[in-house]
């Protein structure tokens, strides 16, 4: 898949804002969630990514973009996600630096609110997968918490915590390494959109490697192999 082209492919734009109540019964709905049991190879997943001003939100560093891809049935499709956020702050020139997010593309942006509801249902009923999501979780919670009393501990496969299981003798677990690892070229590193589809195809290429080990659902993930969920409490 070209990953430049599908950031165009499926880019969502906002006309309207969001009922805030409505949002909020969406996110309470998703804290209550339950999960099945879901063959790793031949289920839907998305896979997402967000970028920030920084890395300490509880200093006002806040969301800038979120991007996503959805995996289906054991394979990377052009179905994707990628929207910018309005942070009403100035981005650091670091950030642009490494990101390429500039203020004057957030200064139309939609909002937090309007950006996760939209987001919300495009992951509909699927599973996430992230790497280190937690960081992600960090930022959108206290969001969450401002404006409907509610954060989320979603159930999250993330490929950091995978990285860990499939090679515990490693000192890191970087994307770039696993990404070197499983021999996947690297593009658009540190955009939302770009580092969702490097870790997609990182997590595919795990999911064999599990397959192996006979780990086959998430049930066997999380429970036979003692894979623990990361934790946003």
């Amino acid at each position: 898949m070209n990953s430049k082209t599908s950031i165009f492919m499926n880019f969502y734009k906002f006309v309207c804002t969001v009922d805030e109540e409505d949002f909020c019964q969406k996110v309470a709905a998703y804290r209550l969630r339950t999960w099945s049991s879901l063959p790793l190879d031949s289920s839907r997943f998305v896979v997402f990514d967000t970028e920030t001003t920084g890395f300490y939100p509880q200093k006002g560093d806040e969301i800038i973009s979120v991007g996503g891809v959805v995996i289906d049935n054991g394979q990377l499709t052009d179905e994707t996600f990628l929207q910018f956020i309005n942070p009403n702050r100035e981005i650091p020139p670091l950030v642009t630096e490494l990101t390429g997010i500039t203020d004057e593309m957030v200064a139309t942006a939609p909002d937090f609110l309007e950006v996760c509801n939209k987001f919300m249902d495009f992951v509909g009923s699927s599973m996430l997968v992230a790497h280190c999501g937690a960081f992600d979780f960090s930022f959108i919670n206290p969001q969450l918490q401002k404006n409907c009393g509610e954060k989320l501990c979603p159930l999250v496969l993330d490929t950091f915590l995978l990285s860990n299981l499939l090679f515990p003798d490693r000192t890191t677990h970087s994307l770039e390494d696993l990404a070197e690892t499983y021999g996947i070229t690297i593009s658009d590193r540190h955009t939302a959109l770009g580092d969702s589809i490097i870790t997609g195809n990182i997590f595919l290429a795990m999911v064999e490697d599990l397959k192996a080990k006979g780990i086959r659902t998430t049930t066997d993930l999380l429970y036979s192999f003692k894979y623990l969920k990361f934790s946003t409490q």
